[in-house]
C-alpha cells in the first residue's frame, strides 16, 4: 500500500488508540443540541434496514447501544467491528482475522482508520491507486478474492469534524 507514516514513532502509535475514547467528548461539547454520530446511525441502519436480527459487535467505546438488544455470541448473522485497535494489525494478520469472522459463517461489517492501516509501513503493493482511500477496498478486493467486498464509506478529506476517532472511516460489508 502507498501508505506512509514515517514520522509517527512508536511510542506515539501506543498512545494513539486512548486518545478516541475521550475525543468524541471533546468533539460534543461543541455541540448545544442532542445528536447522533452520522457513521453510527449509518450502523444501525444497515443492520435494520437489512433484517438482521442477530449480532456481533466488537467495539472499544459506548457506540451502538440501540443495537445491543441483538447481541449474541452464538451464530450470529452480522459482526460489526468498529474497535479501533483492529486497524492496526500488520496487513497480512489484519485479513487473517477477517477470515477468521468470515470462516464463522458472519456476514462482517468492518470499519477501519484509514490512518491506522499499514501504520507499520510493512506492506507495498505498487499497484494500488494513489488515493489511500481508494487504494484500502483495492486491497481489501485482492487479499479477498472469494468474498464480496463493498465499500460503503464516504470519500472526503478529514478536517477533524467527521469523529473518525470514535468510530473509523472506512466502512466495508463484507460477504
Amino acid at each position: 500500500m502507498k501508505i506512509h507514516f514515517d514520522n509517527v514513532s512508536k511510542a506515539n502509535v501506543s498512545t494513539l488508540y486512548k486518545w478516541h475514547k475521550t475525543y468524541a467528548n471533546v468533539q460534543k461539547k461543541y455541540f448545544k443540541d442532542e445528536y447522533k454520530i452520522r457513521r453510527e446511525k449509518q450502523i444501525e441502519d444497515f443492520v435494520f434496514l437489512n433484517g438482521f436480527k442477530k449480532l456481533k459487535t466488537i467495539k472499544d467505546n459506548y457506540i451502538l447501544k440501540k443495537l445491543s438488544d441483538l447481541e449474541t455470541e452464538h451464530d450470529p448473522e452480522i459482526t460489526i467491528i468498529t474497535d479501533q485497535k483492529f486497524s492496526r494489525y500488520p496487513c497480512e494478520e489484519l485479513i487473517t482475522q477477517i477470515k477468521k469472522v468470515l470462516d464463522s459463517k458472519s456476514k462482517l461489517y468492518l470499519c477501519l482508520n484509514r490512518y491506522y492501516i499499514n501504520i507499520d509501513n510493512g506492506y507495498h503493493d505498487s499497484t494500488l491507486d494513489d488515493n489511500p482511500n481508494l487504494a484500502i477496498t483495492q486491497w481489501l478486493k485482492k487479499k479477498l478474492p472469494d468474498n464480496n467486498v463493498i465499500d460503503l464509506s464516504l470519500d472526503y478529506d478529514d478536517d477533524g469534524s467527521w469523529f473518525t476517532w470514535v468510530i473509523p472511516d472506512r466502512h466495508f460489508f463484507i460477504t
